[in-house]
């Protein structure tokens, strides 16, 4: 009876570990080689797109290739959640991790959660108009953007 209550036990730990790992684990997409972007590599985790209406929300890695300052943090890459409008140009930053180092590895130095409304790129402009237009074309599946 304690075998198989240890067993059960062993599986269910090992479950939790294989699942924790999954919902951790990214496919990093670059929108363009590293350094085309204004010094700056973006990644699109392919399995964070989502689509809801005309709205897509994803999840980027940015690396710039110079260190950066926000909000008193000097950093050199950021993890964010983005929400791209695919028929307007409400384009907004969902949420920002901000890394010491490239490739955002480590733990976060600081994060930011702009709640539900965000906060526009127009405002927060730390992406340049390139990589936006681009992540637009992409995840709306244009052509061409629909707001330069």
């Amino acid at each position: 009876m304690i075998n198989l209550l240890v067993s059960k036990l062993l599986l269910l730990a090992f479950a939790l570990l294989v699942l924790s790992n999954a919902t951790q684990a990214a496919t990093w997409y670059a929108l363009a080689a590293p350094g085309s972007i204004s010094g700056a590599s973006v990644e699109v985790d392919i399995e964070s797109l989502q689509s809801q209406g005309d709205k897509r929300h994803l999840i980027t890695r940015i690396t710039f290739s110079q260190p950066q300052k926000e909000q008193n943090i000097s950093f050199q890459s950021v993890i964010a959640e983005l929400e791209i409008s695919c028929s307007t140009d409400q384009d907004i930053w969902k949420s920002i991790n901000f890394f010491l180092n490239s490739g955002a590895e480590g733990k976060p130095l600081s994060s930011v959660n702009f709640g539900p409304d965000g906060i526009s790129i127009r405002v927060l402009k730390m992406l340049p108009e390139k990589a936006w237009a681009t992540l637009q074309r992409g995840t709306c599946g244009r052509n061409t953007t629909l707001f330069p």
